[in-house]
């Protein structure tokens, strides 16, 4: 089993006043990474971003060009978003993914 968290604000999505921001500053950071992420966007609602190095995943999910849900595997992938939880207070989630 691969644990995957859900990262949310303490408020609903919707509510969150600093969505925006918080999308546009993990998108810069991975997309300037030179190389260390591979960028994956099977529709047009989803962004999922994997690490090179460990295969740790972000993946985010749209509507209406706004960030509805966040989740993280573990790795580097989680070391990178812990910034962005600690200074816009968001919390974490498990879910339990059956991998085989």
């Amino acid at each position: 089993m691969t644990a995957t968290l859900e990262i949310k604000p303490s408020t609903s999505w919707a509510d969150f006043a600093e969505a925006d921001e918080l999308s546009q500053l993990i998108w810069d950071g991975l997309s300037e990474a030179d190389g260390a992420w591979h960028y994956m966007n099977f529709t047009t609602d989803t962004s999922i971003w994997e690490s090179t190095l460990d295969g740790s995943t972000v993946t985010m999910f749209y509507q209406d060009d706004r960030l509805q849900e966040l989740l993280v595997t573990p790795g580097i992938a989680y070391d990178y978003l812990l910034a962005f939880i600690q200074r816009f207070r968001l919390l974490t989630s498990t879910r339990a993914q059956i991998t085989e």
